[in-house]
């Protein structure tokens, strides 16, 4: 599944959020072999929504990086703002020492700080899986064709599911950590409803109520609106000739929302199939609208709408990057949508019956039990 991501970070800045905690100050006294004098990249995110970017400087190989946060804070030291492999800390007011080797920063060890103990057993685990997989991974940073890069990452399946493992391993050892909490949030695209459900309830108050633990609440309630029970989300939008679409035109019919992208590998993968469904359901009273993912790119939503031959109606998702939270008008938010493809079938009342995947074929059965074929 292609998960749906936003851009983070342009450029080095100093970002603050508010909040209702007194910051306490830090100290991270740093000590790397093979470092040349020059910046590290650091940034952290804390328990009370805080948040820095910034650059330190070394001088061979030492560096001090002082800051204030909110009780605990997870951060990130890289050799560059493309470095894949930083060192993951947790950081804690008071003073901490991390030393390492600069080539090798997301194996460096910290002390004076207890619980890094935990995440160390983690980040090594993951560095042995991402050995066995290292030529593939250089091929994929390599390749610049989109294309080429995707077919790359299709075969790197293998290597996301056995990194997915060691977190839910992770989770499960440390069920009310706050790395457990932070880490959960780039998990609820793979997770049901149910499984994250359980993963925040063992999470305990105290982290629930950390700005981690209270994001993993919103995708909870934003999931649920998304699944078997709940009542479709109405949503109106313009369709792929401009002319107006919404939900309550497909009132008292069986409807299937089919959230896609132009550059999704297995959702095109999928339409052919689709088109069968459609072509054997339509003439029954079955319908499709397709919701892309393609608000930066009309033409490539339009090309791939007419090389795929799609005859439903298509609108796109109404994603606005500025408002990633609260925008009304994004429909994969109100079902939230975090990969693709997802598919939600919705009963002639209105109350969602089903949410498919890439996998499987359950949507198949479920239309033979509605139209008993």
């Amino acid at each position: 599944m292609k998960k749906i991501t936003s851009s983070i970070i342009g450029c080095i800045t100093l970002v603050t959020v508010a909040s209702a905690q007194d910051k306490k100050p830090f100290v991270l006294n740093g000590k790397l072999t093979g470092h040349s004098d020059n910046k590290l990249y650091v940034m952290y995110e804390d328990v009370a929504g805080g948040r820095m970017v910034d650059s330190i400087d070394a001088k061979d190989g030492s560096f001090t990086w002082k800051g204030e946060i909110s009780s605990l804070a997870v951060a990130y030291i890289r050799n560059g703002l493309r470095d894949n492999n930083p060192a993951t800390i947790v950081l804690q007011p008071g003073t901490q020492q991390i030393t390492g080797s600069r080539l090798q920063l997301n194996l460096a060890k910290v002390t004076g700080n207890p619980l890094n103990k935990e995440l160390q057993e983690l980040t090594r685990e993951k560095m042995l899986i991402q050995q066995k997989y290292r030529s593939r991974l250089d091929s994929l940073q390599n390749e610049k064709d989109h294309d080429k890069a995707a077919e790359i990452r299709e075969r790197l399946a293998p290597f996301f599911e056995e990194n997915q493992q060691a977190d839910y391993r992770y989770f499960k050892r440390y069920p009310t950590s706050v790395v457990t909490a932070y880490q959960l949030r780039f998990h609820t695209a793979n997770l049901s409803l149910n499984a994250l459900q359980d993963y925040y309830n063992k999470l305990g108050a105290s982290t629930q109520n950390t700005t981690f633990g209270k994001y993993i609440a919103h995708e909870v309630a934003m999931l649920r609106s998304g699944s078997p029970g709940s009542t479709a989300a109405a949503f109106t939008a313009k369709d792929i000739n401009g002319n107006p679409l919404s939900l309550s035109d497909y009132k008292g019919k069986y409807v299937l929302i089919d959230f896609w992208a132009s550059w999704c590998v297995p959702c095109r993968k999928g339409n052919p199939h689709l088109r069968e469904l459609y072509a054997k359901y339509q003439p029954k009273g079955w319908d499709i609208i397709g919701v892309a993912d393609d608000d930066r790119n009309e033409n490539a939503w339009k090309a791939a709408v007419a090389k795929d031959e799609l005859p439903w109606k298509h609108v796109r998702r109404g994603a606005d990057m500025s408002r990633l939270q609260d925008n009304p008008n994004d429909i994969s938010l109100k079902y939230g949508i975090h990969s693709l493809p997802t598919k939600i079938l919705i009963n002639p009342e209105g109350v969602i019956i089903g949410r498919y995947g890439s996998e499987g074929d359950e949507l198949d059965k479920k239309l033979k039990e509605i139209y008993g074929e």
